[in-house]
């Protein structure tokens, strides 16, 4: 592994340090960083740990530097001292050198970065753990724990690869087959014997979030647990799986990203307010957490596995994607109809005209798409005085549902962190459809059938779908910021989705 995985290409981005779940972490905790091309981490989690000694060794100088400027801006840095080399023992030490576990206290914990020279155990350590990243490392999406049981649970349950992709194609048939597809890079966890570690993170929040009796989440050792990273955003979580002795998933841990987030929290609460607006029968296919914790300032929520049919192959294409389709245009129509309201017009303007206006007057967008979003504001701002407002998801992908019926019929919603009772009607199913890649002739079925119910004329349908697409495109863009002469950063993230719904909406109309 190169210097170009360095803090400059990486500084910036807070899922450097998302293993933390399975660190010792605290203010107590005295860290050390030596022999390791890949320090870009420690910005995103020198505010979680005590003193931090970072070694510095040619010819790595330059990247240390830039790890260190980076770290000025985001942690305390007056944490870190650069040495030239170590003093004393330390409870966590990071390395790409196994050898560096002599500088361990009793009890202490070495996370050894993978991918540069063969596994070995020092004298004195024993192995915790072994994760392998995907798709690549620093800016991982998911840690797989290295057996077999992890790389069935990443293949079958958790479908962690595209469908579409060589390592998905071949998940389908072996779970070791795609396992060997994977990057020789990752984590490995050993402990210094002799003592008693600090608590990890994870495993505090276990002993928090675990229920009376017999639980996996308290059950689980620590290798059988694998991790998947939020993509956007700060707060975003970090989700963690306990996995049985063959690889099904059992339990799942939200935990916020940095202590203080308040994400979780107010998901918690919303999900209590959404189901006293829809009532048992509506809000039965909406998965709530079975417990709710706070530790040190962290957020986490405790969830029983879902798991899901598959959103491919022959049965899903020929038969369980329309049932899927139809039955979700009318169960979200039934949440419009229930949480239904006529606000204001200015609540209107600001909520849903507003984003639109702004996003046309950037004039960023492709040509025939800046004329239909022209078109579609002269229309929303005509609308403004009769349009509802309505619980919205916010993020309605079909990587958000469960389906529990083979032939579609049935399903369960999950992840409501981005929802509002302040939403527009049609955003979710249209992009919904999209990401199930419904046929045209279905998807405008659905779109048709949600209309009618809604009682909103066919007409007014690309005016909606441009409204929520200004608004997303907005909360986008204050996730992960545009870049200039990159169409595709920020909220041009949404382009490819509205290539797609754009043919459903013309043949409405």
């Amino acid at each position: 592994m190169g210097t170009d995985f360095g803090a400059s290409a990486h500084a910036d981005d807070y899922r450097l340090a998302d293993f933390k779940l399975l660190l010792p972490i605290g203010p107590d905790v005295r860290t050390l960083v030596i022999g390791t091309h890949q320090p870009a981490f420690l910005p995103h989690l020198a505010g979680e740990l005590g003193t931090i000694d970072l070694v510095v060794e040619p010819p790595q100088d330059r990247l240390h530097e830039t790890t260190l400027a980076a770290m000025a801006a985001l942690a305390a840095p007056e944490r870190v001292r650069r040495i030239g080399a170590p003093e004393g023992e330390y409870d966590l030490v990071f390395s790409e050198d196994v050898s560096a576990g002599r500088h361990l206290r009793a009890g202490g914990v070495l996370c050894r970065f993978l991918g540069r020279e063969v596994d070995s155990t020092s004298s004195g350590l024993t192995p915790i753990g072994r994760w392998r990243a995907y798709p690549d490392w620093p800016a991982f999406r998911v840690l797989i724990p290295d057996h077999p049981a992890g790389f069935r649970a990443a293949a079958r349950d958790l479908r962690l690869y595209p469908s579409r992709s060589l390592t998905g194609l071949l998940a389908r048939f072996s779970a070791g087959a795609a396992a060997r597809r994977l990057p020789e890079q990752g984590i490995a966890l050993y402990r210094r014997e002799g003592a008693e570690p600090h608590p990890t993170l994870l495993g505090t929040l276990r002993g928090a979030l675990a229920s009376m009796g017999t639980d996996a989440i308290r059950e689980t050792p620590a290798d059988h647990w694998l991790l998947a990273s939020g993509r956007l955003g700060p707060g975003n979580p970090v989700l963690a799986f306990s996995l049985d002795a063959h690889g099904q998933p059992q339990r799942l841990i939200k935990a916020a990203r940095f202590p203080g987030g308040q994400h979780l929290r107010a998901e918690a609460e919303q999900l209590d307010r959404i189901e006293q607006a829809l009532g048992p029968t509506a809000a039965a296919r909406i998965i709530r957490p079975t417990d709710s914790a706070v530790v040190a300032g962290r957020w986490a929520l405790a969830y029983d596995f879902e798991p899901t049919h598959p959103f491919f192959g022959i049965r899903w294409r020929l038969q369980s994607r329309k049932r899927f389709c139809l039955a979700m245009a009318d169960w979200l129509a039934a949440l419009g109809l229930a949480t239904r309201r006529q606000p204001d017009r200015t609540d209107i303007a600001a909520r849903h005209v507003a984003p639109l206006q702004r996003l046309v007057a950037r004039r960023i967008l492709p040509r025939k798409t800046q004329h239909q979003a022209a078109a579609a504001l002269e229309d929303l701002e005509r609308l403004a005085p009769s349009l509802p407002m309505i619980l919205e998801h916010g993020d309605l992908g079909i990587y958000n549902t469960r389906l529990t019926n083979a032939d579609g019929s049935d399903f369960r919603v999950l992840d409501w962190g981005s929802s509002t009772f302040e939403g527009i009607p049609l955003g979710d199913l249209a992009y919904l459809l999209c990401s199930a890649r419904a046929p045209k002739a279905l998807a405008r079925r659905c779109l048709g059938n949600y209309l009618v119910r809604m009682h909103i004329p066919t007409g007014e349908a690309p005016a909606l779908w441009f409204s929520y697409l200004a608004r997303r495109w907005e909360e986008l863009d204050g996730i992960r910021p545009p870049v200039h002469d990159d169409p595709t950063s920020g909220g041009g993230l949404l382009l490819p989705i509205h290539a797609r719904v754009a043919p459903y909406l013309d043949g409405l109309t």
